[in-house]
């Protein structure tokens, strides 16, 4: 956060990881989701009392206010309780009053769901709490305004994207982000080449479905995630016991954090191919 880079450090240290300012070549195009890297162990972490700062009785929750960044509308009281006023007129709840266990999340998330779970960048480590999914629960609503609310009006704003030899289909909004990736995965696979399998045969990005034994959108389907080789990774649906396990290296997830993209192995449902631009979950304002 230009002004204050201490600040700033200090809020990295405590929460792992946090949105910087957009650069004057990006902030047009997008919110900045420049990421600084995670400790390389929690001993390296010093310890900080900053917080993200808190809402007054007339200020939008700071979730609420973070979503509006990085998406699209406008945080609004409508009397009853805080929503998200999106251009097509629709209203979206902060928080629709409703207790939910983790399956009816993800069927039926409000705002709020969607941060209710925090996301930790950093060392790989495996997931051992149950349905703790960081970024799984999302509002279709608020992507498909974001986005395009059909398959016709996501692929009117997808632009191509190379990696690795390959040419992929992403949203425009999201590119920024794809680029940063690439140009750090180009310096590590320059420094490791043992990573270059792993970009071998990509699962690729843009695929307009539902997530496999859901009804739910994928995020596939706006242009925002990409699969690495499904070879070397892990999905729970295709293990008889589901179980954590991973092979992605640290060098790779490490490049996919510092742009803003949740990474599917820190998810107790894990798909470790997998990487989504999520960059509201690294946001600590």
């Amino acid at each position: 956060m230009r002004g204050a880079p201490d600040l700033a450090m200090l809020a990295i240290a405590a929460l792992g990881a946090c949105a910087r300012e957009p650069t004057a070549t990006s902030a047009a195009a997008r919110p900045s989701t420049s990421i600084a890297p995670a400790p390389a162990s929690s001993s390296d972490a010093a310890p900080s009392a900053v917080a993200a700062p808190q809402a007054t009785a007339t200020d939008p929750p700071p979730g609420l206010a973070c979503l509006a960044r990085h998406y699209v509308g406008a945080p609004l009281h409508d009397g009853e309780g805080w929503v998200l006023a999106l251009p097509s007129g629709a209203r979206v709840a902060w928080d629709d009053g409703r207790k939910k266990t983790a399956a009816e999340t993800l069927d039926g998330p409000d705002l709020e769901d969607m941060l209710a779970t925090p996301y930790r960048a950093g060392p790989i480590a495996p997931v051992t709490q149950v349905d703790h999914d960081p970024g799984r629960a999302r509002v279709e609503r608020l992507f498909g305004e974001a986005y395009g609310a059909t398959e016709k009006e996501v692929r009117a704003a997808l632009v191509p994207w190379k990696l690795r030899g390959h040419t992929f289909l992403v949203h425009r909004r999201a590119l920024p982000a794809f680029e940063e990736v690439r140009a750090r995965l180009d310096v590590a696979v320059g420094k490791d080449p043992s990573l270059s399998p792993f970009f071998e045969h990509m699962g690729g990005t843009f695929a307009y479905r539902a997530i496999a034994g859901t009804t739910r959108k994928s995020t596939h389907s706006f242009g925002i995630a990409v699969d690495l080789d499904p070879s070397r990774g892990h999905y729970w649906r295709s293990d008889a016991k589901p179980q954590w396990k991973n092979v992605v290296p640290q060098a790779i997830v490490d490049a996919f954090e510092a742009e803003g993209f949740v990474w599917g192995g820190r998810w107790w449902h894990y798909d470790t191919m997998h990487f989504e631009w999520r960059p509201e979950l690294f946001d600590c304002r």
